[in-house]
């Protein structure tokens, strides 16, 4: 992803993502335009995310934007939206029983933060190419290990095609009775975090 990409992979995100994305889509996250920009800022800053173009059409249609973590970094949470508040947070959640910098034994994480796939391109393996491009740009770098935290059953088995395993699971109406009680499709009930070796 280059920054000629940005306003495209703005487009998708507000258009696409966080249409689609359960947690988004429950809490009824209206367009989130300066944290979309936040999230393609630090993925222009780290470069190492990806975009995927319709060779005909000449459309974006397809993200997956990632970002360096590294053991020392303490994540802190500076959002004021309530709503992506409770969803970083929520996120953030995942890795409370799990250090996964100490289970691989590495200093540093590439981390898969969104992945999206334009509507009527989804089911043609582009989600999983997008990982598999990722996992082999973070061995070209030298990043021993890739997370993501997956929001669906898509997305899940699109990872685990790529070899990832899951290392900790949340049932959303498990995490908030009462916010993510229309979470209830099998296919969007929980979320999971994932995460390989490269």
């Amino acid at each position: 992803m280059r920054e000629k990409n940005r306003n495209e992979v703005l487009s998708l995100l507000i258009n696409s993502f966080f249409q689609d994305e359960p947690l988004a889509k429950c809490l009824q996250l209206e367009e989130p335009i300066d944290f979309a920009k936040s999230i393609i800022n630090n993925a222009l800053h780290d470069q190492c995310s990806f975009v995927v173009y319709d060779i005909q059409t000449k459309q974006l249609i397809g993200i997956c934007l990632n970002e360096i973590k590294f053991q020392d970094n303490k994540y802190i949470i500076n959002e004021t939206n309530e709503k992506i508040y409770f969803i970083l947070n929520f996120l953030n959640n995942m890795h409370l029983n799990i250090n996964l910098f100490n289970q691989f034994k590495i200093n540093s994480l590439l981390h898969i933060f969104i992945i999206n796939i334009k509507k009527n391109y989804r089911g043609y393996g582009l989600g999983s190419q997008l990982i598999s491009t990722t996992i082999e740009y973070a061995k070209k770098i030298n990043i021993k290990g890739i997370y993501a935290e997956t929001t669906n059953i898509y997305s899940l088995n699109c990872f685990k095609q790529q070899g990832f395993q899951v290392y900790h699971q949340i049932n959303y109406i498990d995490y908030d009775q009462i916010r993510l009680a229309s979470l209830t499709n099998p296919d969007q009930n929980q979320c999971q975090l994932v995460a390989r070796m490269t």
